[in-house]
């Protein structure tokens, strides 16, 4: 592993890419509104998705997964044939870029300063596609199954890099991917379940958000509909 000055810019690019705060970008251009401080205070697609509907949701969420490929790819620009090793850190730093935007800084009555951001998911899952797009293989249909079951963007999130390190341990056993990507996995969900720490303590209260795009199983979910 030789780290040169070529690895350090590129990993810089890689932050600053995952910290464009696409989503406080749209609700501001579309109801010029501070998402900061609507709801869960968020610039994921689930809080722009309440702020300024489902179109603009989904267009951040196209984003979000884009800042992680972006990310990833832009190695190249960098180092001619970049390693897994360099991109693995790449893609995690985009992660952390996307949760703690230097963009989204604020000093707060306790004159701290704070970075803000979104909870990582779709950029993280952007980036391991980007890493290797077998990583598909392995994550939108048991996510998307959970998300309709349960409604909890949040449980969904977390979900993303458990079945992506699945799908990276299957690829890497296969000769397909490098094993330097499921340590990727495991980063990414670490910084993940960092940032959903809030929604985690709601979910035990009982009082976390379900999205109404959710299959109403229940018959107390149709009653309430």
């Amino acid at each position: 592993m030789n780290i040169t000055a070529s690895h350090f810019l590129y990993w810089i690019c890689a932050y600053l890419i995952g910290a464009i705060p696409f989503g406080w970008i749209i609700v501001k251009l579309t109801k010029n509104k501070d998402i900061r401080y609507i709801a869960s205070g968020r610039m994921g697609m689930s809080n722009v998705m309440r702020v300024s509907g489902t179109f603009w949701g989904i267009v951040t969420a196209v984003l979000d997964v884009l800042k992680g490929v972006a990310a990833v790819h832009a190695s190249a620009l960098f180092v001619p044939s970049p390693e897994p090793w360099m991109k693995t850190f790449g893609g995690l730093l985009a992660v952390l870029g996307h949760i703690y935007s230097i963009f989204m800084i604020e000093r707060r009555r306790d004159k701290k300063f704070y970075f803000r951001g979104g909870a990582g998911g779709l950029t993280s899952a952007g980036a391991a596609v980007a890493l290797w797009n077998g990583f598909w293989i392995a994550m939108p249909i048991p996510c998307l199954i959970i998300y309709l079951l349960t409604g909890y963007a949040s449980v969904t999130v977390a979900c993303f890099n458990i079945f992506g390190l699945i799908g990276f341990i299957v690829g890497a056993l296969l000769g397909k991917c490098s094993w330097w990507y499921t340590v990727y996995a495991i980063g990414a969900e670490i910084l993940v379940l960092i940032s959903l720490q809030p929604n985690f303590k709601r979910l035990r209260r009982g009082d976390e958000r379900k999205s109404s795009l959710r299959i109403r199983w229940r018959k107390e979910d149709r009653e309430a509909k």
